[in-house]
């Protein structure tokens, strides 16, 4: 990224490879909305091209990255003044042989979606950030404005809250 912010604007291209995957995914999680995660995450490295000059190296280029991604979905739907998320679902693929297997695989993946869904919005990105986009809780509180220790317990409650919506989830499956 320093090459970029000196002036090297090709070399975004590298960033892009290296980075669209996680900022897509993480957006589509996000907003379950696979146009708008496309749309989010172009944005997201224009801004990344744009705003170069703000790159300073004293955090994690991962960490710089998602404060622009996190911020771009913010002003998204301020702009939009979404109350809720769309309700078209995302598709999780799975790499099993068995089609039941890939349907079981499906239906927990839907019922942990949902669960993560009815947490508050703050919750639900701590834990999409530390689980599935693999970041470290130093980038996160970086990312949020707290201190890590603030953002362990925070991830601690919300891992909490979401066994419990599982747990009572299933017990008025059965």
């Amino acid at each position: 990224m320093s090459l970029v912010a000196g002036g090297e604007i090709k070399k975004a291209a590298l960033l892009f490879d290296r980075y669209h995957a996680n900022v897509y995914s993480y957006l589509l999680r996000v907003n379950k909305n696979k146009m708008l995660a496309e749309d989010l995450t172009q944005n997201v490295f224009e801004k990344m091209i744009k705003y170069r000059n703000s790159y300073n190296g004293k955090k994690s280029f991962k960490a710089w990255l998602f404060t622009i991604v996190r911020n771009t979905n913010i002003d998204h739907h301020r702009k939009r003044k979404y109350s809720s998320l769309d309700d078209s679902y995302m598709q999780v693929e799975s790499k099993e042989k068995d089609a039941q297997e890939r349907l079981e695989v499906k239906e927990k993946n839907e019922k942990l979606m949902a669960a993560l869904n009815r947490l508050p919005s703050e919750e639900k990105e701590i834990l999409i950030l530390s689980k599935f986009e693999k970041m470290k809780y130093s980038e996160i509180s970086a990312l949020m404005g707290l201190t890590e220790s603030a953002l362990k317990v925070k991830a601690h409650r919300s891992i909490k809250k979401l066994r419990n919506i599982l747990v009572n989830d299933m017990r008025y499956e059965y």
